[in-house]
Parts: structure tokens; C-alpha cells; sequence
């Protein structure tokens, strides 16, 4: 009991101090986004995973294409508790000429799970590092890698196919230059159906607040996906 307490304490503890305090934000831009995403799974031996995924955002009221993405990445489930994961990720991205330009990006995960009276919860560190032409690397220290911070509650509804969830996750800059390091905080909630043992979809929205920054944008974001495993 008592280590089921500590336990609680301490995923309590990791999601408050991850929403840090933001200032008076001015001139602050608004938008309302879409999402849709498909994904494939593929669970071999030995806890290995390897899953694909791609994905198309509209920004503008969703009335504008913001990105495509095609993510590639594997995982490595140590056991009940603690898996590791690593990934790379190509997109084409808009920007504010609505120029269409590549850009690519690759990630390191450590996810560790714990499950508490019915809840399933996550704690995710994702280390990531973007640029825009392939295999050139600048320092690593120019605004280019991150650090993502993810806590997250799921709960399967009882004798249904039906599955909630809920997470916040807040971004942190790596650099030289700047003096602050969290710029963005995401919170989201969502639901899920099970079509069959292999497939599902899920529905969810996402609320994402940007701080210490120029221009900072606050969107609100349906996103719909699909999942199948083989």
C-alpha cells in the first residue's frame, strides 16, 4: 500500500513540474488545426517492434496545408515497465511563403509504464534532433534539438472496445542561446474503439500553447488516426 502511495506521489510530482509558469504572453496568434494519421505495427521476438506511420496536418483553420510526415521507428520493450525506442522522420513542411520544404528529423524515446487502480500510466523522455538537409548536421546546440517530456493516463472501459486517454506533454529547447528552456506545452484527450483484435481508431484533441517565444501560437487540434497491428 504504502509503495502504491509513493508511486502516485511521484507521477503527481512529474506532471506538475513539467507545466511550467508562463509569462503575459503579447500578440499571441490563435488557430484551429486538423490531423490525420495512419499507423502500422509490427511486433517480432524477443520484444523487438517496428511500426511506420504517416500523416497529414492542415493548419489555417484547417483550411491550409501545414505538413505531411512519414515516421519509421522501432522499439525495444524490456519487460513490463520499461521500453526504449528509437526513429526517424521525414516531412514536407509549409512555411510562411507557403513554400514546400523537406525536413527531417530523428528521436530517442524512454517510456516507463505502471499500471494503478485501472489506470494504465506512461512517463516518456524523447530526446530529438531536426535539420533540413539529409545527413548534415550542424551543433547540435543551434535551436535544433529538444527535449519532450510526456505523462499520460489510459483506461480501457470494462467489457466494451472502447478506450480513454489523456496526457500533457511539454517541449524544452536545447541551446546556446536561449535562456529559457520550455517553449510549448500540449495537453490532449481522446478516445479509441477496437474494430477487431488488430485494428483500431481513435479521436482526439489536443490543446497546444507555445510561450517564450516571438509570436507565440495557442491551436486547437482534432486529430483523427487509425491503427492496425500484424
Amino acid at each position: 500500500m504504502m509503495t502504491t502511495i509513493r508511486r502516485t506521489r511521484t507521477f503527481i510530482f512529474i506532471f506538475f513540474i513539467l507545466i511550467p509558469a508562463g509569462d503575459c504572453l503579447y500578440g499571441q496568434r490563435k488557430d484551429f488545426q486538423s490531423r490525420f494519421e495512419a499507423e502500422l505495427d509490427k511486433g517480432l521476438r524477443n520484444g523487438v517492434n517496428l511500426s511506420a506511420e504517416i500523416g497529414q496536418r492542415l493548419k489555417g483553420n484547417s483550411l491550409q496545408y501545414d505538413r505531411s510526415l512519414v515516421t519509421l521507428a522501432g522499439a525495444y520493450d524490456f519487460g513490463d515497465h520499461l521500453s526504449a525506442a528509437a526513429g526517424v522522420r521525414m516531412l514536407m513542411v509549409s512555411d510562411r511563403e507557403m513554400n514546400i520544404r523537406p525536413r527531417y528529423r530523428f528521436h530517442v524515446d524512454g517510456t516507463g509504464r505502471y499500471a494503478l487502480s485501472g489506470l494504465d500510466l506512461s512517463f516518456r523522455v524523447r530526446l530529438q534532433y531536426g535539420f533540413e538537409e539529409f545527413l548534415y548536421l550542424t551543433d547540435l546546440l543551434q535551436d535544433h534539438f529538444m527535449g519532450r517530456f510526456r505523462l499520460k493516463a489510459a483506461y480501457h472501459l470494462f467489457g466494451t472496445r472502447i478506450g480513454l486517454f489523456t496526457y500533457g506533454e511539454s517541449w524544452g529547447l536545447f541551446s546556446k542561446h536561449n535562456e529559457r528552456f520550455f517553449k510549448q506545452m500540449r495537453y490532449a484527450a481522446g478516445a479509441s474503439y477496437s474494430l477487431n483484435f488488430r485494428s483500431e481508431i481513435n479521436l482526439s484533441y489536443l490543446f497546444e500553447d507555445e510561450f517564450n517565444q516571438v509570436n507565440p501560437l495557442r491551436s486547437h487540434i482534432m486529430v483523427l488516426g487509425f491503427a492496425y497491428s500484424f
